[in-house]
């Protein structure tokens, strides 16, 4: 019997590693999933984050770029991604991305640089395993065409960018997909001139029109107190882990 007994807690205590490692596998899936978002940003492969990281089954996907609008369900978010990554036009129709503009440059000879630093990752997973939010905090230089109001025109800008990405994530046949992604922007500030004099030099642009929820401008200014709103939503507390 005492046997018997011990051998029944050993398989419960073996359970409760297994899930316990298999959350923590999950959370590596996931900022690795991150992080090949952040690759192909930087290298410029906008339209392979649709293609390769996004869900491509739920039809609450969802994408939200700092203060463009929101773009819910499989046709608009897929066209969020092609639209910036020059795969359509702002018309939807399918085009060679040699000779096209990406959207959101503004100008076709921006100097664009991206570089997104992630930090203090929080991911949270559901008891099931198959769903999970993710936030990081966002920093990074940037260079794109800004407007100057002395000179009263765009013109090639440095600027620090912070803020945080606020995403969620379905698994669909045993692999991590985006369901969600929204980068929250808080200053984006030319380095010479720094976030107290500017605190946000520019705006994101739709990628098309119409957007299905309007812009939310989350950007800090210091004559101004800073509202929970614009940290964006607080982590999932209403899922308590028992690991």
């Amino acid at each position: 019997m005492a046997d018997e007994k011990t051998l029944e807690q050993r398989i419960e205590a073996l359970e409760a590693e297994v899930k316990r490692q298999s959350y923590y596998a999950d959370m590596v899936a996931i900022q690795n999933l991150q992080s090949r978002y952040i690759f192909y940003m930087e290298n410029g492969n906008i339209a392979g984050v649709w293609d390769d990281l996004y869900s491509h089954t739920d039809p609450d996907v969802r994408v939200e770029i700092m203060d463009s609008g929101a773009y819910l369900g499989q046709e608009h978010v897929k066209r969020v991604w092609y639209t910036m990554g020059r795969r359509m036009d702002k018309g939807g129709n399918l085009v060679d991305p040699i000779l096209s503009e990406m959207s959101n440059t503004n100008s076709k000879d921006a100097n664009l640089l991206l570089t997104l630093l992630l930090m203090t990752p929080l991911i949270e997973v559901s008891d099931d395993r198959t769903h999970a939010w993710g936030q990081w905090h966002l920093f990074g230089p940037h260079t794109n065409k800004v407007w100057d109001p002395e000179a009263g025109e765009k013109k090639d800008t440095a600027f620090w960018i912070c803020g945080k990405y606020d995403n969620e994530f379905v698994k669909e046949n045993g692999e991590w997909k985006y369901k969600s992604i929204r980068p929250i922007c808080w200053l984006r500030s030319p380095f010479d001139k720094g976030w107290l004099k500017v605190p946000d030099c520019r705006r994101t642009p739709s990628p098309y029109m119409p957007y299905d929820e309007a812009p939310r401008i989350s950007s800090w200014n210091p004559d101004a107190p800073f509202t929970s709103e614009q940290y964006g939503p607080l982590p999932h507390e209403h899922i308590v882990h028992k690991l």
